[in-house]
């Protein structure tokens, strides 16, 4: 196989064929095993359960296969990440995450989240798609590692797409007078249903338009290819944000402090019931302002803890009282004790 989807053909000569051997069922069923991993990041518990199931019949079909040592690794391997994600773990860049890890790291996990995004759309050439999680990657992720590898890959796309946006403005006149002159060319009744299909289409296009320009985060509009309005509008973002990435004040990283390692030793502090040293690293993720959704948890785990101690304190303090009061108690018992016991004692006889 020259790879999976082309296979290589050679022709040889009869003659110098000695032995056509026929591949056994044993070796074909090994290769779709074979095929089960690596599973993509970030799939799903939903696509495990296939997998193990097909690895399992291998085995059970062929019990002493020569294969069944690697058969094993996989089915270890696919049991191994199919428990961690229905826990809640995840799969990222090759790596597991449990469910308590991803929790700590959920900051830089979802800024990477966004990054591979970014380029799984840019490799098909969604750009739009694209240049909208590099929004949200550019105003909520600015303190992580993902942002600023996704600076050069973001250039590469807006100049890309701004050639296209830039080609459909300077076709567009010609293109229209096309379609136009085909529709013209054609008879009565094909005519009719098309127009009557451009204009739902339309005004479908209008609806969704109408929907994005009222959501405050989506600068990059959906993009009809007859629609100059459109066009025009992502063309002229695509000028404003190649000037926005080229600000010093935007690429200078060294200045700006990563949120992903502070919002992991916050947890990692609340874990060890270090409160000020959490509520340090709090403070200081606030000043980064980072979204909510990673200050809330830690925020609400912080009160939690404060409250648990001071329940803690009260308790203490309280058998602490009590036990002295025990001892008290006891102390006087034992004078008591004492005192009856030496008048209860007769005085010794005198010689």
């Amino acid at each position: 196989d020259v790879t999976n989807s082309i296979k290589d053909e050679l022709r040889i000569p009869k003659d110098d064929v000695k032995q056509i051997i026929k591949e056994s069922i044993e070796s074909k069923d090994f290769k779709l095993v074979a095929s089960m991993v690596p599973v993509r990041d970030l799939q799903p518990a939903t696509a495990y359960p296939e997998r193990i199931k097909i690895t399992k019949t291998f085995i059970r079909k062929f019990p002493k296969s020569e294969y069944n040592e690697t058969v094993n690794k996989i089915l270890t391997t696919l049991e191994s990440e199919y428990n961690t994600i229905i826990d809640g773990g995840i799969k990222l860049d090759g790596q597991l995450i449990s469910r308590q890890d991803k929790e700590a790291n959920a900051y830089d996990i979802d800024a990477r989240r966004l990054l591979l995004d970014i380029q799984r759309y840019a490799a098909t050439r969604r750009y739009t798609q694209a240049l909208r999680k590099w929004e949200v990657l550019q105003s909520d992720y600015r303190n992580s590692t993902s942002f600023k590898s996704a600076i050069p890959i973001a250039k590469r796309i807006i100049y890309t797409y701004q050639k296209t946006l830039k080609s459909l403005l300077d076709t567009l006149d010609e293109r229209t007078a096309e379609r136009k002159s085909a529709m013209s060319s054609m008879n009565a009744n094909d005519r009719e249903r098309t127009e009557l299909a451009l204009a739902e289409q339309q005004r479908r296009y209008a609806t969704q338009i109408e929907r994005e320009k009222a959501k405050s985060r989506i600068k990059w509009l959906t993009v009809d290819t007859y629609d100059k309005a459109s066009i025009s509008h992502n063309y002229r973002q695509t000028t404003s944000s190649l000037k926005s990435i080229a600000s010093p004040s935007r690429t200078k990283q060294k200045e700006l402090k990563l949120a992903g390692p502070i919002h992991r030793d916050a947890w990692t502090a609340l874990a060890k019931g270090d409160l000020k040293d959490a509520e340090q690293h709090i403070k200081t993720l606030q000043s980064l302002r980072i979204p909510k959704q990673y200050l809330t948890p830690l925020q609400t785990n912080l009160k939690e803890s404060r409250g648990a101690m001071q329940i803690a304190i009260k308790e203490a303090k309280k058998n602490a009282e009590a036990e002295k009061l025990r001892q008290i108690k006891l102390d006087k018992e034992a004078a008591d004790g004492a005192k009856k016991n030496k008048k209860g004692q007769t005085p010794a006889p005198k010689p």
